[in-house]
């Protein structure tokens, strides 16, 4: 019998049947979602959150997701974007600051103990004695990867003094005495200061500004901290910007060593011409303040961020989607996107009532303050060294450093603050200034030269290339 021509009618499901495949179809895509999440994915997986936090991402990955991510453009610019800028337009340290009564034989190597480079160059059961007679001047666990030592042994090769060189210009001996003991002793050279002046207008980053200018990296961070009350140098910089200093510059023999005091600056931008002075009447070292030129405090009761060189990359939202569980949940907080290892700073004094690695928020830090008020850091990739519950900090000392631990989808830092029990949004937050100097007329007449060399910079003007 022929087969009939007319094609038949495809039978189609029923409707409740339809929706139950286009629904079972979504949940294995959004199953598939969460597995690779959570299982899968190298920096967000249960196994990676669970091992400690330096090594669930390389620093490498984290330094090129920063540079290409991270990074402020209005902050540094080409330097970055293209290539860094050669050392020698940034005062490069001299090739040779060592001590001038012999060569270093060694430097600690990552994570290595006082202990082991001691039993490693063969003190032996002298090794606990050297160890407490240097702890008496300065602390072993804060001895980093990369600073040199030196030791000097008799004539049988036994070591008879051990010499710890943090810095070309700072080193502590441990001597062993006559009757066996060993001694400790701090040696310093002298510095010799120079006040010196630099000015510049920003055409595309503070950074390449500082660098044509002549002067090292280093100042960057100086006129950053001074206005950090004040300024968001990833929002607020802009080509067209000029700035002007007065430094103190540290030199050891005719090297330049580092900078010292930043005495006077002045930066303008669209908002405004910003000016601060250092004023210490007392000559006490650590009680120096910056004031403006009508005597007003630059420091204030909080820092405008927590970090420097930031960008908000979330704001304090009660109803946002979260990006990896796929759920409304509050975001009870501000998220600052910036390189993994920028220091983060407490931004008013307070005391550390916890630091440990939590399993959503990674390495976590949380501080008290007075009136009522707690602030939390999450996802840190540290903990800043001696860092421990029970600690004061004091408003911008380095608490951590950014990173990208427990459930996070890149370098960042989550900042929340509570107000008695309540969590509420950081941006709204009002802040007072400090107290003004003591003596207003004095501090006004002390900075009457230094706002006369500001004044007597030449004015700078952006070339248009």
């Amino acid at each position: 019998m022929a087969r009939s021509l007319v094609p038949r009618r495809k039978k189609r499901l029923p409707q409740q049947v339809r929706s139950s495949l286009g629904l079972g179809t979504l949940l294995v895509a959004l199953t598939g979602v969460n597995v690779y999440y959570f299982f899968l994915r190298h920096d967000t997986s249960v196994q990676s959150l669970m091992r400690p936090a330096s090594t669930s991402r390389s620093l490498a990955d984290g330094k090129k997701e920063a540079l290409a991510e991270s990074i402020p453009p209005s902050l540094l610019g080409a330097a970055y974007k293209e290539k860094k800028l050669p050392e020698k337009s940034a005062f490069p340290p001299p090739a040779n600051l060592g001590f001038d009564d012999g060569s270093v034989l060694g430097q600690f190597g990552p994570s290595e103990a006082l202990s082991t480079v001691l039993a490693r160059e063969g003190f032996g059961s002298a090794t606990g004695s050297v160890t407490a007679a240097l702890a008496k001047l300065v602390d072993p666990k804060l001895i980093r990867a990369g600073e040199r030592y030196q030791v000097d042994r008799d004539d049988e090769g036994t070591p008879e003094r051990f010499e710890y060189v943090p810095t070309p210009v700072l080193r502590y001996l441990v001597t062993r005495n006559a009757d066996g003991s060993w001694q400790a002793s701090k040696q310093e050279k002298p510095l010799q200061i120079k006040t010196a002046q630099a000015y510049g207008t920003v055409e595309s980053s503070l950074y390449e500004s500082v660098a044509k200018a002549g002067e090292a990296g280093a100042l960057v961070s100086l006129i950053v901290d001074m206005y950090a009350w004040d300024i968001n140098f990833y929002t607020d910089t802009r080509p067209g910007d000029t700035w002007k200093v007065m430094v103190e510059k540290q030199y050891l023999g005719d090297q330049f060593y580092k900078y010292g005091k930043l005495l006077a600056a002045e930066y303008s931008n669209k908002n405004g011409v910003f000016r601060g002075f250092y004023w210490n009447p007392t000559g006490q070292r650590g009680q120096g303040r910056y004031y403006d030129d009508k005597a007003q405090a630059l420091a204030k009761s909080m820092l405008k961020t927590p970090l420097r060189f930031v960008r908000v990359s979330s704001k304090f939202d009660p109803k946002r989607f979260h990006p990896i569980l796929h759920t409304i949940r509050a975001h009870l907080g501000v998220d600052y996107a910036a390189p993994i290892g920028t220091p983060v700073w407490a931004p008013t004094a307070g005391k550390v009532v916890q630091a440990e690695m939590m399993h959503g928020s990674g390495n976590t830090i949380v501080l008290s303050h007075p009136n009522g008020l707690q602030t939390r850091y999450y996802h840190l990739s540290r903990f800043a060294r001696g860092l421990k519950v029970g600690k004061p900090v004091a408003q911008k000392e380095v608490i951590g450093f950014v990173g990208t631990t427990g459930l996070s989808t890149g370098p960042h830092l989550h900042f929340s603050m509570i107000k008695n029990g309540k969590y509420i949004d950081p941006a709204s937050q009002g802040v007072q200034r400090d107290p003004g100097p003591a003596n207003r007329t004095a501090y006004l007449q002390a900075i009457k030269p230094r706002v006369a060399t500001l004044k007597a910079l030449p004015p700078v003007v952006a070339k248009n290339e």
